[in-house]
């Protein structure tokens, strides 16, 4: 009896392995049909980046730059996570060309990189939609159009990714995007603190040199300091992506029934 035990569990993990690998194959398929999207919005970000940064040099700021608008804020990210990507899908697919059964190593983080994007992406936009006093420069309509372009184009990005199933929808994939939103923090304080000599600089909103410039948020770090304040307001963001990725896994399961 243990004999044939072993050997049905043996059968069973080997049905697992090759269901998961179908899985695998089938989500790689739909990869380098639909991900040359993502890859080409990280170009597009980058180029409206330079122009931004351009505007408020040269024209709103006559010359001096203001650190403020450094680009490596929560909604900078598809800039970096895009271009990211794009060099992870283009490699992958010239593999494919040249070795079409050649083992996928980045495919995992390719997946975190898509499942980020999605969560983070429509937390940022849409948050920053409604609440975008931040978007407005007086005086500068094209540098106020610009970021409200930006932040519906990070909407419209999002919705793209989970709309063709691109993104990690598990819980497993929420928190693989977890380290990678810690280490983008880490980088964005660390740029705080370079550039505070420079300016006001505040990227990731936790700059450590004086309280939150987010509503709520300031009011926290009054009541606990600023360095408990940071760790609440960055669980809140991870709190918000999750928030997102939950309904998005909860609507997928609803149309998956119907």
């Amino acid at each position: 009896m243990r004999a044939k035990d072993k050997t049905e569990d043996d059968q069973l993990e080997k049905k697992a392995g090759v269901e998961q690998l179908g899985i695998k194959a089938v989500t790689l398929e739909n990869e380098m049909k639909r991900g040359s999207v993502v890859a080409a919005a990280g170009i597009v970000f980058f180029i409206l980046e330079i122009l931004k940064q351009l505007g408020l040099w040269l024209v709103e700021y006559h010359g001096s730059y203001n650190v403020w608008y450094f680009p490596f804020q929560v909604c900078s990210m598809p800039i970096y996570l895009g271009l990211w990507y794009g060099l992870l899908y283009y490699r992958r697919g010239e593999e494919i060309k040249e070795k079409p059964g050649s083992d996928d190593k980045t495919f995992k983080l390719r997946q975190v990189l898509l499942t980020f994007l999605c969560d983070y992406g429509m937390l940022g936009g849409a948050l920053a939609l409604i609440v975008h006093d931040g978007l407005i420069h007086p005086g500068y309509p094209l540098l106020t159009l610009h970021g409200f372009v930006w932040h519906i184009l990070m909407v419209l990005l999002s919705i793209y990714i989970f709309a063709t199933g691109l993104s990690d929808l598990s819980l497993k994939g929420y928190f693989l995007t977890v380290p990678l939103f810690l280490g983008l923090a880490a980088i964005a304080e660390l740029i705080n603190i370079i550039l505070h000599p420079y300016g006001d600089c505040d990227m990731f909103y936790i700059s450590p040199y004086h309280v939150s410039s987010q509503i709520v948020f300031c009011d926290i770090d009054r009541s606990i300091g600023r360095i408990p304040g940071i760790f609440v307001y960055l669980f809140a963001v991870m709190l918000g992506a999750f928030i997102v990725h939950f309904f998005t896994l909860l609507f997928k399961k609803m149309h998956s029934t119907k």
